[in-house]
């Protein structure tokens, strides 16, 4: 029995058959109650009709690339949250989706756990891009995965970290809360999967996060 409960509605929009029918029977696995639709007519029905918790789609193959038609839709259905699965991916296709709202995209050849972290992160309103995305992006785009993956309140607070700041420094730097500063170290860590600042020093040197810090192995 699987540990992990997905509460919700959701509506797969996709055109493809198996696919579509693989995504139900893994998402209904989990507790969660699942609709299919083929095309945006059936996405736009299934939204008026039920009270949904997440779409899954290639929004912008099934917006024939409309940046205005998909933005239309999220604004007349503010409610649910949205999870691009799709097979390509490019900065300029994140960029469109980020005018739109959408932050959360996983690959169809992602495996079943990448894919569930991805429906989690979106029910709960997190940026998230599955890592074989970032990995793409990054032979693509020739950027660091770890700069796609942190905000630049993240990236900046890495900086500060493995300088040897505190929490308490950093949250008087940045003029904030020491209980804002603790949060965004927590997801720090958990994005880039280390344990302390000093696994995280080597880490963002490791990967150019950080420049000019004087470390010793």
């Amino acid at each position: 029995m699987n540990r992990i409960e997905l509460k919700g509605t959701f509506v797969i929009a996709d055109p493809h058959f198996l696919i579509t029918m693989a995504l139900k029977e893994m998402l209904a696995g989990y507790g969660a109650k699942v609709h299919t639709a083929s095309g945006k007519q059936g996405l736009v029905a299934l939204l008026r009709n039920n009270r949904v918790s997440l779409v899954i789609a290639d929004h912008l193959r099934l917006f024939n690339e409309s940046i205005d038609e998909l933005s239309k839709l999220i604004r007349a259905y503010p409610d649910p949250s949205h999870l691009v699965l799709t097979s390509t991916v490019s900065k300029q296709m994140i960029m469109s989706l980020h005018e739109a709202g959408i932050r959360n995209i996983a690959l169809r050849t992602d495996d079943r756990s990448e894919i569930i972290n991805s429906v989690r992160a979106a029910l709960a309103g997190q940026k998230h891009y599955s890592r074989e995305v970032l990995d793409l992006l990054v032979i693509s785009e020739g950027q660091s995965a770890e700069k796609l993956l942190l905000t630049p309140s993240e990236i900046e607070i890495v900086a500060m970290l493995s300088a040897g700041l505190s929490v308490k420094d950093i949250a008087e730097r940045k003029q904030v809360g020491l209980r804002s500063v603790m949060k965004h170290r927590q997801s720090i860590y958990r994005k880039l999967g280390v344990t302390d600042a000093n696994e995280l020093k080597r880490f963002a040197i490791r990967v150019g996060l950080i420049d000019n810090i004087e470390y010793h192995i």
